[in-house]
């Protein structure tokens, strides 16, 4: 039985069922009219015959009732067929009409694509004047926008205003150029394509570029980013942005592509470029909600393995301070603080430094203007010289040699404590210094040592770099406590009695890794052979494999020996 006459016969089926129900009920009413009738025959006729009469007309009634849903009176093959689809061919077109009309969908097409290339091909006949294009360009009045190249209407890929050499300057900072582009693209808005006065931007794409940002005036060039379009997206393809402070270069980030997302409430920008060789990432996204200001930034360098992000908030009424949250790590050395940013300055505090060779606290400030400078406090429960040691000795040899090598941009003051220090042989217990860079050389002010039971020692020096050298000059003291310790320590037996303190000043070369000596003295200064063989021997136990020995106690302690057995 084929599907169209299966559901014939179920639409049958139901009407039979619903005539046989009708049947019965009227058959049943009928049973129950009798009962009625004889039990009321005891009564006067004419209620006998009212009752009859009633019951009569219900029954007709019913009847007509269920006369009318009988649906066994209807050709249901016949509305069945009215209403199958399949009966009806609506693209049924005979072979000759189909070739006569077969190619009017194409010329549809035609149609449809040439009207749309003559409707976005309309306003290349549109003179656009450089002026207007900067003002609808440029909405900030501390920049001043001028076009150097020429400017026309294009339709392909999207319509738009192609702009070639845009130059933009600081009007407030001596009209310096923030961004010159050699090639601009502003994308239009379809909606008003064809009014040229009320066109507006979609989006603008900047080519080519390059962009001056200066960390003196990082509030001006944070605007410019801001202000440069109102509300309008901006993208940035093929650039460079060149990092520096005051006339002084500081880097160039290359091959930037940087996207800006400008709403009312939300502002994002992603930076993907080439920073010291290095691939480079940095994410910004600041959110207003009620009376705040919200920033997250996230910055990377791969093969740095360097990571920096945090959160950030600031009232709208009172922009200039800054409170938030940063996290900074480096293979497996990490920073947890909170800072508050104010006129230029960042101060740290409950923070926490992290590795895998020292765990401490660091506090301070660090000052962008007039010039990048610190002052900071790193106050470490423990560090693991050890670890340290062994860390510093798995860098390549040239990087050993430049790990004092800093820029003559870094200039600050750090005081440096440790309330632990573990090593193999536990011969220094804590040590506290003040330290001092700069323009490129590090000052030691003070740096105590304490030896335990052993005694004391202090240090103070200067890594002076220069292109070709770095040297460490240094003068030391170094007080001795208990003398019948120092010599178990060291091995000394054949020693009646030590000089309760000594003095050593001298020069250690740390990029031919050489130590000479200027002066050793306890009571007495001693004599130049004296120190010769002094300097000789430790340049042999200690600095014959580089810096593979420097710090070794077993090797410290054989020098040690040796130079005090002399003395007899």
């Amino acid at each position: 039985m084929k599907y169209n006459q299966f559901k014939i016969f179920k639409l049958e089926i139901i009407s039979k069922s619903i005539a046989y129900m009708s049947h019965i009920i009227l058959k049943a009413y009928k049973k129950l009219l009798n009962k009625i009738v004889i039990f009321f025959s005891s009564t006067k006729d004419f209620i006998t015959f009212t009752i009859r009469k009633s019951f009569k007309l219900s029954i007709n009634k019913l009847r007509d009732i269920f006369n009318f849903i009988d649906i066994r009176k209807f050709q249901l093959k016949s509305i069945y067929k009215i209403f199958d689809i399949n009966n009806y061919k609506f693209f049924k077109i005979e072979k000759d009409t189909f070739r006569e009309y077969k190619l009017y969908p194409l010329y549809f097409f035609v149609f449809i694509l040439f009207s749309i290339i003559i409707f976005f091909s309309i306003p290349t006949f549109y003179k656009y004047d450089g002026a207007e294009i900067t003002k609808l360009l440029c909405t900030n009045k501390n920049i001043e926008c001028s076009i150097k190249g020429k400017v026309n209407y294009a339709f392909y890929p999207s319509p738009r205003i192609k702009i070639k050499n845009l130059v933009i300057k600081d009007k407030i900072n001596n009209k310096k150029v923030l961004l010159t582009s050699k090639d601009t693209a502003l994308k239009l808005n379809i909606k008003n394509i064809l009014s040229k006065k009320k066109q507006n931007l979609r989006k603008v794409e900047i080519n080519n570029f390059k962009v001056n940002f200066d960390f003196k005036n990082l509030k001006n060039s944070k605007n410019f980013f801001d202000n440069l379009t109102s509300f309008v997206p901006i993208n940035f393809y093929k650039g460079d942005i060149i990092l520096y402070d005051n006339k002084n270069d500081v880097g160039i980030i290359e091959n930037v592509n940087l996207n800006f997302k400008l709403d009312k409430n939300l502002k994002k920008a992603d930076l993907k470029g080439k920073f010291l060789d290095d691939d480079i990432y940095i994410s910004l996204v600041q959110k207003s909600a009620d009376k705040n200001l919200s920033t997250d930034f996230l910055f990377k360098m791969s093969e740095l393995n360097f990571l920096a992000k945090g959160n950030f908030l600031n009232s709208k009424k009172n922009n200039s301070t800054t409170k938030g949250n940063i996290f900074l790590r480096k293979d497996k050395h990490k920073f947890t603080g909170n800072i508050n940013y104010k006129d230029n300055q960042i101060t740290i505090s409950k923070s926490n430094v992290r590795s895998t060779f020292l765990d401490g606290k660091l506090e301070g400030v660090i000052k962008f203007v007039p010039y990048f400078d610190f002052n900071l406090d790193l106050n470490l429960k423990n560090i693991n010289f050890t670890k340290l040691y062994s860390y510093f000795l798995s860098l390549e040899k040239d990087k050993q040699k430049k790990l004092f090598k800093i820029s003559n941009k870094v200039n600050g003051n750090l005081i440096l404590s440790s309330d632990k220090v573990y090593s193999s042989y536990n011969l220094v217990k804590s040590f506290e210094s003040q330290i001092k860079f700069n323009n490129g050389n590090i000052l030691i002010d003070q740096f105590l040592i304490n030896l335990g039971k052993l005694g004391a020692a202090d240090i103070l020096g200067k890594f002076s770099n220069e292109k070709k050298f770095t040297n460490l000059k240094y003068e030391s003291n170094i007080f001795i406590d208990n003398e019948k310790k120092f010599k178990s320590k060291f091995g000394i037996y054949n020693k009646n009695s030590l000089a309760p303190n000594l003095f050593v000043s001298g020069n250690f070369d740390l990029q031919n890794i050489k130590n000479s000596f200027y002066e050793i003295s306890t009571n007495t200064k001693l004599k130049d052979n004296d120190i010769n063989f002094i300097e000789t021997e430790f340049n042999d136990f200690l600095l014959s494999n580089g810096y593979e020995d420097l710090f070794r106690f077993p090797k410290f302690k054989e020098f040690i020996k040796v130079i005090t057995s002399e003395e007899d």
